[in-house]
């Protein structure tokens, strides 16, 4: 197809990325169609599928969005920190911010409307936020703050997960902001003892 004529092709792409958003945030993965999104934005079909060649590309950069600011977040927040403990901590609070964000909570469902068995997709997307946690680790038995002894991949797939699935927190009453961010705090706090020396 032949790019758009007239217009700004990142910042074409852009608003349809925002518009997708907000629809597949609304709708969920498998009630969103291309139709959809060519209604919201007003562009021709021909100028939606320039950008993405169908609607599980666009979906999957929408999700790549919050991966990347997650990391430019991570990356300005933690930039001065010395203490991999306080990382550690840093890193929870991130994900309870990020993690709050609606398309997030359609990632589930994308796999079971795509019948995907397959979760590289997606793994890749969390490949960098999962290093992030190695690195913690790392920087944390190099500084003698934690255990010599850690297995670093093992304790980073539980970490990962077990702060992850705090996302749910919601449906056990934790519903304020304060609420989940001292729900993050608190997993951290128990998490710390088995790491330390």
């Amino acid at each position: 197809m032949s790019r758009p004529t007239g217009v700004n092709s990142e910042d074409t792409k852009q608003f349809i990325v925002d518009v997708a958003t907000k629809i597949f945030e609304l709708k969920g993965y498998s009630s969103t169609s291309m139709a959809d999104i060519k209604n919201e934005t007003n562009f021709s079909k021909g100028t939606i599928y320039y950008h993405f060649k169908n609607k599980e590309e666009l979906y999957l950069y929408c999700i790549q969005r919050v991966s990347n600011e997650f990391i430019r977040n991570w990356e300005i927040t933690s930039k001065n920190e010395k203490s991999a403990e306080k990382k550690l901590y840093i890193w929870a609070n991130l994900n309870n911010i990020m993690l709050q964000k609606p398309i997030m909570n359609t990632v589930h469902e994308y796999f079971i409307s795509t019948n995907k068995d397959n979760y590289d997709a997606v793994v890749e997307l969390y490949e960098p936020e999962f290093r992030i946690v190695n690195r913690i680790l790392e920087d944390g038995i190099n500084s003698g703050e934690f255990k010599k002894d850690l297995q670093i991949d093992e304790v980073s797939v539980l970490i990962y997960n077990f702060i992850t699935s705090l996302t749910n927190a919601e449906l056990y009453g934790y519903r304020s902001n304060q609420e989940q961010k001292n729900l993050y705090k608190a997993a951290i706090d128990l998490i710390l003892p088995g790491l330390k020396n």
